[in-house]
């Protein structure tokens, strides 16, 4: 008997799992697109985002009720169910989950932390691998403990939504400069005119809350808190089979789309008229947020028990099965694009054009990763991912027929 762990086969795959992963990535380059061209923080107030009139209005006013903040949460769910349906299958065949779950989190938070400090510090896998160390423990937990401990760190994140944008300017002179905007203005100028490696020294030395070795805990305590609740309910909903077998579970589905779809677009519209309310922009992300994610979850599972939703959502599992390898090029591919040491298209192009930017980016990677997969089992960043995880070289090229 082989008591040594190995990767998922490809036939153990579930389809509708990538194809909300491919989905995610196009959500992701989309939301990310203000960033890169604009800044970590999209400061209105110091760029030009509206170079095109109101067509790029019209683009940020999309961005903010289809987009933001509800693409990180996709993700999120996406880890937590990931990591708790490989729990499930190495524990079934009576192989050690601990020491694979470990070695996965350690080399997560490894490429996590170089993708933040040598290509772009909006990354999120070093925040997943601080997470997951709240999940291991949390995965001990039975559904019931899953579901109960994930609804109550989403919803006092979104209780945050009731304070009002008053009680973030008390205590604040006129003349003193609020920390974020102080970070907001240095990286304006540093992605503008500095080079590459002035850059990397102001990841390495600045962040949005405050400077030093506090500030960068406080920061990443901060999206690890932002993260967890989802990925405890991914766990949930994994353990429930509730994706597995849809068909079961379609009623369900269907509320929760439905009440998905309503709650964030009544949550998540009003940003728009008044962008600069820090109140607004709580309830657009921990409130709007999660609901807009349980609206495409719920629609992409019900989309693939169909044949023609099936058809027409497969280009996304290509991405999807390539997710890793995706997102780390996307951060390449975009900061290449839009820094002063590439083509130095930072705060030039508009919303509009950015996004635009974007999706074709998107595409080429969905072309890409169809072409790659032809030859190829998984993507070049996963293979290594997974021969560092099970301490065994995958196989990688498809057997010629």
């Amino acid at each position: 008997m082989n008591n040594r762990s190995t990767p998922t086969l490809e036939q153990d795959r579930i389809i509708s799992l990538d194809m909300l992963r491919g989905f995610a990535l196009l959500g992701i380059i989309l939301a990310n697109s203000l960033h890169f061209q604009f800044g970590l923080l999209y400061d209105t107030s110091i760029t030009t985002p509206y170079a095109n009139g109101g067509i790029d209005r019209l683009t940020e006013s999309f961005i903010f009720i289809f987009v933001q903040a509800s693409f990180y949460p996709l993700f999120s769910f996406l880890f937590g169910y990931g990591m708790a349906l490989q729990k499930e299958r190495l524990l079934d065949k009576g192989l050690n989950f601990n020491a694979v779950f470990w070695r996965r989190t350690a080399i997560l938070g490894l490429v996590g932390y170089l993708h933040a400090m040598y290509l772009w510090n909006g990354d999120i896998l070093f925040t997943y691998a601080w997470a997951s160390v709240l999940l291991f423990f949390c995965l001990m937990m039975p559904a019931r403990g899953l579901i109960i401990t994930g609804l109550i760190l989403v919803g006092l994140l979104g209780s945050c939504s009731l304070v009002p944008d008053s009680f973030y300017e008390f205590g604040m002179s006129d003349q003193e400069m609020n920390p974020t905007d102080e970070f907001s203005e240095k990286e304006v100028v540093v992605l503008s005119e500095g080079s590459y490696a002035d850059v990397v020294e102001f990841r390495q030395t600045e962040n949005p809350i405050f400077p030093g070795i506090f500030g960068d805990i406080v920061f990443i305590a901060t999206q690890v808190i932002g993260v967890i609740g989802l990925i405890l309910l991914g766990a949930y909903v994994m353990r429930k089979g509730w994706i597995k077998d849809p068909i079961t579970h379609k009623k369900k589905w269907k509320i929760i789309m439905w009440v998905g779809l309503g709650v964030a677009l009544l949550t998540k519209s009003p940003l728009t008229l008044a962008p600069d309310s820090i109140q607004l922009a709580t309830l657009q992300s921990y409130v709007g947020g999660p609901f807009l994610t349980a609206f495409f979850v719920s629609a992409f599972v019900l989309a693939v028990t169909t044949e023609r939703g099936k058809k027409i959502l497969q280009p996304l599992a290509y991405a999807g099965r390539m997710a890793f390898t995706n997102y780390l090029f996307q951060s390449l591919i975009m900061t290449t694009i839009f820094y002063h040491y590439g083509f130095g298209l930072f705060n030039s192009v508009g919303v509009f054009a950015g996004a635009m930017i974007a999706v074709a980016v998107f595409i080429i990677q969905l072309i890409l990763s169809k072409v790659w997969l032809s030859y190829f089992r998984m993507g070049p960043l996963e293979w290594i991912w997974r021969a560092g995880t099970y301490l065994q070289l995958p196989p990688l090229k498809k057997e010629s027929k």
